[in-house]
């Protein structure tokens, strides 16, 4: 389980910074999550264990993050590690207790089983990359995303788009207990299911 990093402050942009300084890579260095904060508040007194719109809002807007940063502008053998850190990144900002726990634990799993398919197919004759969020000049960097040998990566794209599905569905399902919750896990279910464009091989 990857150190939890608590909703903060406001949902606003972080201000951005020239460069993202090198280091070791997500795996070994949950740290890097330290500027990937959702950055909303509630009213409880750990930030993100009760249901709010702000941190809905947030959760969903790093999974659209994805879509911008993982998708055709990058090649497809690099966007399933690339969603992976998005995923962790959503976990790493939702504390262990309260309403967002089940959509946490959706997270980790679907961030491991994306890791499980991109160590299957990994290319380490391949370098690594870092794009920076949405590709604006001057956000930051992401860690270290691994490439896949490209003659299989539709195969293994196939493979993480039945992941991102059942991720949905789990989130969905989750949702209906207590009935509150549905309304908040159903936005981020969809936001879920929006990824998808992220493993279309054009």
């Amino acid at each position: 389980m990857l150190p939890v990093t608590p909703a903060l402050a406001d949902c606003h942009e972080p201000e951005p910074e020239s460069e993202e300084p090198s280091g070791p890579s997500i795996l070994s260095a949950p740290s890097d999550f330290s500027f990937f904060s959702i950055s909303c508040h509630d009213d409880s007194s750990e930030p993100g264990q009760n249901l709010n719109s702000g941190v809905t809002k947030g959760i969903t807007k790093i999974l659209q993050g994805a879509n911008n940063t993982c998708g055709s502008r990058i090649e497809l053998r690099y966007r399933i590690d690339c969603l992976r850190i998005y995923y962790l990144k959503v976990a790493a900002n939702l504390p262990n207790t309260g309403d967002y726990l089940p959509i946490k634990q959706a997270m980790l799993d679907a961030a491991d089983k994306l890791d499980a398919i991109v160590r299957k197919y990994e290319d380490d004759s391949a370098p690594a990359i870092r794009p920076r969020e949405g590709h604006r000049t001057g956000s930051k960097r992401l860690p270290k995303v691994r490439p896949l040998k490209e003659a299989f990566a539709e195969a293994a794209a196939v493979e993480a788009a039945m992941v991102v599905e059942e991720t949905e569905l789990i989130i969905i399902r989750s949702g209906g207990d207590p009935a509150r919750r549905t309304q908040h896990y159903t936005e981020v279910a969809a936001a879920v299911e929006e990824n998808l464009v992220i493993l279309r091989s054009s």
